[in-house]
């Protein structure tokens, strides 16, 4: 026989309500926690590329402004002319001065590119080139950076000439490069590239180095493409990229692979025999 609860009973405790345990409250927090900290990530992840956007435009604004800026803030604050824009505001003038310094350069500019595409135009700027680059203070950094400069311009033009990966800082350790040239020692008449290996994120600066060739790999990318991974840190890299072999680059422009060691088999079969 099934006895039944006795709830008249005085004598009999009444039961303690249900209350939420120190486990129950401890995932509650954990997982509250844990909620605010991914949708703060991801947020973060999500403005990121927003704020080095914006950060690298106003760079560029300021640079291309910054020359132009101050007389264009002072012809804008002349008297005669408030009076004929009807600008008195010191906030409007500086806004007006940024953007009609913009202008500014960019007619600077375009009169520069149709200046270069006539005859006297590329002699002057020539013997412009030819000014600064004899300049004691200026030769230096104006030489390298037009040369780094006019290597993008296209792939054949004079500068870089192709992608490699070299051992850098040590061994085991591959690092994107950029090839200038090609030198023989004098000596024994081994080959050696000159290289150029570029710095993450300022592709301008980094380190310049004697390889030698047999101690290259020689890739097939481009270098818009290895400028880009260098420019991200790696995080633009494709899924899948072709490392390439080791060994010296055919004239043909595959790369050959040396034999690092004796062939299986040949001692071997040299020591048959008859052989």
């Amino acid at each position: 026989m099934t006895q039944l609860p006795d709830n008249n009973n005085p004598l009999k405790e009444p039961a303690a309500p249900a209350t939420a345990g120190p486990d129950t409250r401890k995932r509650s927090s954990g997982w509250l926690s844990q909620h605010l900290k991914s949708v703060f990530i991801g947020g973060l992840l999500a403005l990121i590329p927003l704020f080095v956007t914006i950060y690298i435009l106003r760079l560029l604004f300021l640079a291309a402004t910054g020359f132009f800026y101050p007389t264009v803030q002072d012809w804008l604050g002349n008297v005669q002319v408030q009076h004929w824009t009807h600008i008195h505001n010191a906030t409007a003038i500086a806004v007006m001065a940024a953007f009609v310094s913009l202008l500014v350069f960019l007619g600077v500019v375009y009169l520069i590119g149709v200046l270069g595409s006539f005859v006297i135009g590329r002699q002057l700027l020539n013997a412009f080139d030819h000014f600064v680059e004899n300049l004691p203070l200026l030769k230096g950094i104006y030489s390298t950076t037009k040369q780094v400069i006019g290597s993008f311009r296209k792939e054949g033009s004079k500068g870089y000439e192709r992608v490699v990966l070299v051992e850098f800082p040590r061994v085991g350790i591959w690092t994107i490069a950029f090839v200038t040239n090609t030198v023989t020692d004098s000596c024994c008449g081994k080959r050696y590239l000159t290289v150029f290996i570029p710095m993450t994120p300022n592709p301008t600066s980094g380190f310049f180095q004697f390889v030698p060739e047999e101690d290259v790999r020689n890739t097939d990318w481009t270098k818009e493409q290895a400028i880009t991974i260098v420019l991200s840190g790696g995080l633009m890299a494709p899924a899948e990229m072709n490392f390439g072999p080791a060994g010296k680059v055919s004239k043909a422009g595959a790369a050959t692979i040396e034999p690092a060691g004796p062939v299986p088999g040949a001692q071997a079969a040299s020591q048959q025999p008859g052989a």
